[in-house]
């Protein structure tokens, strides 16, 4: 009998595979998951900039001045220096890996495919009402607390109002070569058009955090690659926007040239929404190392206390802590999580910022102002 219900299921709109127009008339598809996110990051990066740079917003800023002149090693000059190393190794990887032969089908078939799974469903439901030796009047009858009518004859009942057509209330006369109904084509169209894709999001969420979170606790862990490879990321003690993207090329090759685009391919993303994530992953990245704590981050939806959590990690006593990218889930799982507004984690910040002070007064002291302006925006090395 199953098989005589899927043979009868209604017929699908022709599928008519192909490639379908690019979103940009001057730029294909499969060069956006590597170009969009790219751009986004010196244009959020900019934003910060400016608002560091004019001195907006101070009561949200996580560090002092002193803190940014004595902490940091990098200079915001080598800073960018190497963020656009980094970017230019991603989009060459990313050109050579980019697929250019996405195939789709008419969204009108996808829709069709999806409202046939739901009306498999309802088949479905029908037959175990009826393997229980129920019948539809009962079930009927007992949802709605009334007496069914006739079994022969067909009415707009409690199952009938859920599908969008008369449906019979016997097995046997319920017909599955009925039209979708409009409650089976608005669900299948909610599923296509919104839940099946944010489901692919949640998927690449989880595979690209986890990615992330071993992979990067990794480079604590093993003393060699941390010395000759991530300490490079690690000079930036006081974060900045676009120091986000200040790292070694050997660990920007394996882990953001091939390991993210992969996990992102495995849960089966296309290029237009492969270029969405990586541009809401960049937003986070560039965010959480943005310096400031403003209130109604979107951020911290994912992640509570984004921008602390993470700049708990740049602290030099805070380095075998939250290696989370995106949200705190391995962290908690693994052990390695410390709320940035832990009484510890807030003492050794005040004591950060008081020797800080301290370290800026005793240069001026020794006529080294020009060095040492509270403007200067690249780091300087200081003798006590």
């Amino acid at each position: 009998m199953a098989s005589n219900f899927t043979a009868s299921l209604p017929s699908l709109p022709p599928p008519e595979l192909g490639p379908r127009d690019s979103l940009l008339p001057f730029l294909a598809d499969h060069h956006l998951p590597y170009l969009v996110p790219a751009v986004f990051y010196w244009l959020i990066s900019f934003v910060f900039h400016f608002i560091d740079t004019r001195g907006f917003f101070s009561k949200y800023k996580l560090h002092t001045s002193a803190e940014d002149l004595t902490k940091n090693r990098a200079s915001r000059r080598d800073v960018i220096k190497f963020a656009l190393i980094q970017q230019a190794a991603q989009c060459v990887l990313g050109y050579l890996m980019a697929d250019d032969g996405e195939q789709f089908m008419s969204s009108e078939h996808a829709v069709a495919l999806w409202a046939k799974k739901l009306r498999a469903i309802e088949i479905l439901f029908l037959k175990c009402v009826h393997s229980a030796g129920l019948t539809m009047p009962w079930v009927i009858h007992r949802a709605t607390a009334s007496e069914p009518a006739s079994p022969t004859v067909a009415r707009q009942d409690l199952f009938g109002s859920f599908v969008g057509h008369s449906s019979q209330l016997t097995l046997d006369e319920y017909r599955a070569v009925m039209p979708f109904s409009q409650a089976e084509s608005l669900l299948a169209k909610a599923i296509y058009w919104a839940l099946f894709p944010l489901g692919q999001y949640i998927l690449a969420m989880v595979l690209a955090d986890t990615f992330q979170y071993f992979t990067h606790r990794a480079f604590h862990v093993n003393k060699w690659l941390y010395k000759h490879v991530h300490s490079m990321h690690h000079d930036i003690y006081v974060p900045f926007a676009y120091g986000a993207f200040y790292n070694h090329p050997l660990e920007t090759i394996p882990i953001d040239g091939i390991g993210f685009p992969f996990c992102l391919s495995l849960a089966g993303l296309n290029n237009r929404q492969a270029a969405l994530f990586g541009a809401i992953w960049t937003f986070k990245t560039v965010v959480d190392h943005c310096g400031y704590d403003f209130p109604y981050n979107p951020c911290n939806i994912v992640c509570p206390n984004s921008v602390l959590f993470h700049d708990l990690h740049h602290q030099t006593w805070g380095m075998k802590y939250n290696f989370s990218v995106y949200g705190a889930f391995w962290d908690w799982v693994m052990g390695t999580r410390w709320s940035p507004q832990d009484s510890n984690a807030q003492t050794k910040y005040r004591k950060g910022r008081a020797h800080a002070e301290v370290t800026v007064a005793k240069a001026r002291s020794r006529a080294h102002c020009s060095e040492l302006s509270v403007g200067e925006s690249s780091a300087v090395s200081i003798k006590a």
